[in-house]
């Protein structure tokens, strides 16, 4: 039987296209990375802008965000072996170090404490405070740190003068505020504006008073440092080119943040971002002197932090390595 040119014209055609193709190199392979983060805040937003931007596939990382209630939650996944990777408090990183975990801090982007404390509708003194109850995300987490600082430097005792609770994540702890179940809590922007809107008076800012903290790290452990050394680097640079991106970038920046943060007030989204880009290290060495202080807290509750120095918790060698390549330097303004 005869095929006529008409019926051999579709594998002809596509013949001669193929041959006419450019020979190309396959497609970069992206490494699959989980990520845990605790709680979507302002605070831990950071790995949402690198990947919206697309700067973690940028250099060969394909992320996983997975958002937890708490640091001590995350902390109990990255110690079960199902993290390799957090963007968590410090505190946390210490606590789980002190008690036999190798958790390690290779970056710090906050190395302040940026919360405010919010309390109940005419609250308006810190001695009010007194007997009443006060949210936390999670026992041993950044948030449980933070409010026994901030109640010791203004003459109340965390163990004896307030009740702590726990209640996970911002918006929990704002709803209960708002519901009158709780007297107050810590929260950071957009939550210390929307709170400031319906009347609840803010007792203190912390962020302009500039303590130095370990409040938001990026994590790993000794093990991937040892076995996957160029996935932390390649994570690392994913994660800093987007800090460079959310400063240059503002309104790209926002819609990220509106997008994760659920905002649509233009005046919160504004604070918002804001609040970002005063307590984000361009450059995300730790501050040791934060570290050394998340240290002497968490030992206060955990005995096995006693004595222990900053340096014991904190791996530099990545952050030093790209330092010394010019990898900063190459990093668009």
């Amino acid at each position: 039987m005869r095929i006529t040119l008409a019926k051999k014209w579709p594998l002809f055609l596509f013949l001669i296209l193929f041959m006419a193709l450019p020979v190309s190199a396959p497609a970069q392979q992206l490494e699959t990375v989980i990520l845990g983060i605790v709680g979507i805040s302002t605070n831990s937003i950071h790995p949402f802008i690198s990947k919206d931007a697309g700067l973690f596939s940028k250099y060969g990382i394909e992320p996983r965000l997975v958002v937890f209630e708490g640091g001590s939650t995350l902390a109990q996944a990255a110690i079960a072996g199902e993290l390799k990777f957090s963007d968590t408090s410090g505190p946390v990183t210490i606590a789980s170090r002190s008690g036999g975990a190798d958790t390690i801090i290779i970056a710090g982007h906050i190395n302040i404490l940026p919360y405010s404390l919010v309390a109940a509708k005419g609250t308006t003194r810190w001695e009010q405070l007194k007997g009443k109850k006060i949210a936390i995300s999670r026992f041993g987490s950044g948030t449980d740190t933070a409010i026994r600082l901030v109640l010791t430097k203004f003459g109340l005792n965390p163990e004896k003068d307030v009740t702590l609770v726990q209640l996970g994540a911002q918006p929990s702890r704002y709803a209960a505020l708002v519901a009158g179940s709780i007297d107050a809590t810590l929260v950071a922007p957009p939550f210390d504006v929307t709170a400031k809107k319906q009347g609840f008076p803010v007792l203190v800012d912390m962020a302009p008073l500039g303590i130095p903290y370990a409040q938001q790290v990026l994590e790993t452990t000794d093990r991937t440092i040892r076995e996957h050394p160029q996935t932390v680097k390649n994570l690392l640079k994913g994660f800093i080119a987007g800090i460079q991106f959310a400063f240059a970038n503002p309104e790209p920046t926002k819609r990220i943040m509106a997008k994760y943060l659920k905002i649509t007030d233009p005046e919160i989204l504004q604070r918002t971002y804001q609040h970002y880009t005063e307590s984000t290290e361009r450059k995300p060495y730790p501050n040791m002197e934060g570290v050394r202080y998340a240290v002497e807290e968490v030992a206060k509750r955990i005995p096995t932090a006693k004595g222990k120095k900053a340096e014991e918790f904190v791996n530099l060698r990545f952050l030093d390595e790209l330092e010394k390549e010019g990898f900063f330097k190459e990093l668009p303004k």
